[in-house]
C-alpha cells in the first residue's frame, strides 16, 4: 500500500485539537512513527475485550464505535469520520476496550502505540488536557445515545440518524452509505422495524429511497418526528 504523503497528513493532523498543541517537531515525529492500516468493510482494527492502548487518526472511510451483548446484540454508539482522531481507552488504564472499532466502508487510518504517543504527552501537557476534553464529549455524547435508548420511541431515534447523514443534503438523492443492519445497530433496532419505519416515511412524503440512494423531501417534519419523545 502507497504510503500517503506525510506534509498532508501533518497539515490535517494540524487541525485537530490534540494535536495542535504539539511543537512542529513532535508533530513530525508522530507522523514518522504512525503506521498506515487499510481495512476493508466490516474488518476490525481492535474488539471489545481486547487491551489496545493506541490512538488513530481517520485518513479516509469511517469507523463505528459499538457495544455488543453477551447474546450477540450489536449497539453502534457513535462513529469515527474521515479527519478525526480516536484515543483508546486502553492507552490511559491498560484495561480492556469497552467496545470495538469497526470499519463501516473501506478505510484508512494512521495508528500510533503507546510507546510512540507517551513521551510526546508528557512533554506536551496541553496535549493530554485537550485529550481530556475529547474524552469528557465522547462521555457527553454517550449520554445522549443512553437517554434516546431508555426515553425517545425509535422513530424519533431514526429520525435523528437520518438528520446527521442527510440533514445538510439537497432533495436530489444521495448515495445511502450505511446498510439497513448498520442503521438498526445505530438505533436499537431490527433491520426489519428500520425498513418498515423508512417505508413509512417514504409513504408520508419525508424521503424517498432506493436501495442505494436517499432523497430528503421533508426536513421539517423527520425534524419534528426526531423531537418528539
Amino acid at each position: 500500500m502507497k504510503r500517503t504523503n506525510q506534509v498532508d497528513v501533518q497539515h490535517a493532523l494540524g487541525k485537530l485539537e490534540v494535536f495542535n498543541q504539539v511543537s512542529r517537531k513532535d508533530l513530525e515525529s508522530l507522523t514518522d512513527k504512525s503506521f498506515q492500516k487499510s481495512l476493508k468493510k466490516g474488518e476490525f482494527i481492535c474488539h471489545q475485550g481486547d487491551v489496545w492502548p493506541n490512538a488513530l487518526f481517520v485518513l479516509r472511510g469511517e469507523l463505528s464505535w459499538a457495544m455488543l451483548s453477551i447474546t450477540g446484540r450489536e449497539q453502534v454508539l457513535f462513529t469515527i469520520r474521515e479527519s478525526e482522531d480516536f484515543w483508546g481507552h486502553s492507552l490511559f488504564d491498560n484495561n480492556p476496550m469497552p467496545a470495538s472499532l469497526q470499519a463501516i466502508d473501506h478505510t484508512e487510518v494512521f495508528v500510533w502505540p503507546e510507546e510512540v504517543l507517551l513521551p510526546i504527552l508528557y512533554e506536551n501537557p496541553k496535549a493530554m488536557w485537550a485529550i481530556t476534553r475529547k474524552l469528557v464529549g465522547i462521555m457527553r455524547q454517550a449520554r445522549e445515545v443512553i437517554y434516546g435508548l431508555a426515553f425517545q420511541p425509535l422513530t424519533s431515534r431514526l429520525a435523528q440518524l437520518l438528520l446527521t447523514r442527510f440533514g445538510e443534503e439537497a432533495q436530489s438523492p444521495v448515495e445511502r452509505d450505511l446498510t439497513l443492519d448498520q442503521i438498526a445497530a445505530m438505533v436499537n433496532s431490527t433491520p426489519e422495524v428500520v425498513c418498515r419505519l423508512m417505508y413509512q416515511f417514504q409513504e408520508n412524503g419525508i424521503l424517498e429511497i432506493t436501495r442505494a440512494s436517499i432523497a430528503l423531501h421533508d426536513r421539517k417534519s423527520l425534524a419534528k418526528l426526531a423531537n418528539e419523545g
